[in-house]
């Protein structure tokens, strides 16, 4: 990791503790984001971003989330967002918002959870209806970080005829009621909320992509290296809590601190592998007319990847609570913040293969053949 992002981690870390207890929306650590250009991270350089690249994101978000794991999720959901944004089809929306969204003069978020998670035939959470030259959004988006204090609410909806629309809603507009954050076992300072649409009007310069389709059909999730770098990120606080824990331990603790800090480094370096690998074939692929999507096997090995570093978050968070012995279960201590936090990647954008290979591996049984057709 390079100094600059150390040193974020660290600012961030100061934060943390204090951001989990008050739960208030975490100003100070945004602040900290804005003074290393992290709203730039991931906005096309011709509208004011850096652009970084997948390897560059990747040690971004392992910095971030290893110093303060709500500031990560406000900013992963915020940039998946902007992505959608800058992916999208509508050129006119990009120049009007991307520039706004590199200077931080908006705080956008993403509401897709109503589409990337099954509701087993049921009717879908939001719907649109075309109106003129408007749509019309109703219904519910049940998952919305940082609801209450964003500007735009990027969002997915299905019309009565089965096409998908994909639009950036004004989180302040007539219809938009954004209910109170929920409790949460951790990251109550993201202000997490469910977000109500009553007879929205959302204009035609502001959908993204659609109607159509597949508007929806790929990429709308956070992509799985962002997951599997924060949980990297996190782990590594953890290690690095153990190893400090571990000086007046007996010569056993001592050694089995080292183990962890060991099995850490080696998740952080397979979780690197694959993403060079898979910036490799982004790569090549950028070059030619191929169909873009990602080998099987690619898909298969991100998704073990997910599933390793769950079994290392859980684990680790339970020898954390060991070495902290009772001071980890007071509320105003670190560790116990870290424990709950790690309990945070048994469910975020985890697919039902995420989900059945994580409990496996937990008991060490054998995975069942749950693979699912996965939009992460």
């Amino acid at each position: 990791m390079e100094q600059a992002l150390q040193q974020l981690a660290g600012n961030l870390s100061r934060h943390a503790t204090h951001n989990d207890i008050t739960g208030i929306w975490p100003v100070s650590s945004l602040a900290e984001l804005g003074s290393v250009g992290a709203w730039q991270w991931v906005i096309p350089v011709e509208y004011g971003g850096r652009g970084l690249d997948q390897v560059q994101l990747t040690q971004a978000y392992e910095a971030v989330a290893a110093g303060c794991l709500t500031t990560l999720l406000i900013l992963t959901q915020r940039d998946r967002a902007c992505e959608l944004i800058a992916d999208g089809a509508n050129d006119a929306l990009k120049a009007e918002l991307l520039p706004r969204l590199a200077r931080n003069d908006l705080l956008a978020t993403v509401g897709i959870s109503q589409v990337t998670t099954s509701r087993q035939g049921a009717r879908p959470a939001l719907v649109a209806a075309a109106e003129g030259d408007d749509f019309v959004l109703n219904g519910v988006m049940p998952w919305v970080t940082s609801a209450a204090s964003s500007d735009v609410i990027v969002t997915a909806a299905l019309l009565s005829d089965g096409r998908q629309l994909l639009a950036a809603v004004d989180a302040r507009a007539p219809g938009v009621t954004i209910d109170k954050p929920m409790d949460l076992m951790a990251l109550q300072a993201s202000l997490t909320s469910e977000v109500h649409c009553r007879n929205v009007r959302v204009p035609r310069a502001h959908v993204i992509r659609g109607p159509a389709a597949n508007a929806l059909s790929s990429g709308m999730t956070i992509r799985p290296h962002v997951v599997a770098a924060a949980g990297v990120g996190l782990a590594g606080s953890m290690a690095t809590f153990i190893l400090a824990h571990a000086g007046s331990a007996n010569g056993a603790l001592r050694t089995l601190a080292e183990e962890i800090s060991h099995r850490c480094d080696a998740m952080r370096e397979r979780l690197y592998r694959i993403t060079q690998q898979a910036a490799a074939r982004s790569a090549a692929r950028a070059g030619t007319t191929e169909p873009g999507d990602e080998p099987a096997e690619a898909n298969d090995e991100k998704t073990d990847l997910r599933i390793a570093v769950n079994d290392l978050l859980v684990r680790v968070a339970a020898a954390a609570l060991v070495y902290g012995k009772g001071t980890g279960f007071l509320r105003q201590m670190p560790v116990q913040r870290l424990v709950r936090e790690a309990m945070f990647f048994l469910v975020w954008s985890a697919s039902t293969d995420v989900r059945a290979g994580t409990v496996a591996r937990l008991l060490e049984a054998p995975t069942p053949e749950v693979r699912s057709l996965s939009i992460d």
